[in-house]
């Protein structure tokens, strides 16, 4: 019996089909609506605003995470209680510096990016320092509220988030 080919021996491995299968309900509907923000030029929903926002915020809990674990391995010892205050400190510090820079240089920080989000198109793709730290701060005062602000926000698309008013511009879907 002959060995298969390349081609045959993973026929029956779904990897590729020729035909694309339809996409479920639910997936077809956040596409349209996808569409239907993009075309409209309306404000991004809040759900990919708030995953973009777990995505920022696990990236500075990595960033965070390394640190401390870098500095076990240096010192060899771990952080006592009294030190949770400068870990907070350098959580919203770093937080700062994962937030503005990219805001500013490209108009979208990682979580933005990995959420198809960017702040929504005017003159230039970034937007000024001030703005950034302002948007920034709003972000903040949202996690400070656990979210509570947020509800206003969640009952209208269109009605801006804490950070879209304080930076005066709101986030878009790409």
């Amino acid at each position: 019996m002959a060995e298969p080919g390349p081609a045959e021996a993973f026929e029956d491995f779904p990897l590729q089909t020729d035909s694309e299968p339809e996409a479920p309900a639910i997936e077809r509907a956040r596409t349209d609506s996808r569409e239907a923000a993009r075309r409209s030029d309306a404000a991004a929903p809040l759900g990919p605003r708030l995953s973009a926002a777990a995505a920022d915020f696990a990236v500075v809990l990595l960033l965070t995470a390394a640190a401390l674990l870098a500095s076990r391995l240096l010192n060899g010892a771990t952080p006592r209680p009294a030190g949770i205050p400068w870990i907070l400190g350098f959580l919203l510090y770093l937080s700062l510096f994962t937030t503005v820079p990219p805001l500013v240089l490209f108009g979208r920080t990682i979580g933005m990016a990995i959420s198809e989000l960017s702040i929504r198109p005017g003159a230039e793709p970034g937007i000024s320092g001030s703005a950034a730290l302002r948007r920034w701060a709003g972000t903040l005062a949202a996690a400070a509220t656990a979210g509570l602000i947020l509800v206003w926000s969640g009952r209208d698309a269109e009605r801006p988030t804490p950070a879209d008013r304080f930076s005066g511009r709101s986030l878009a879907l790409d």
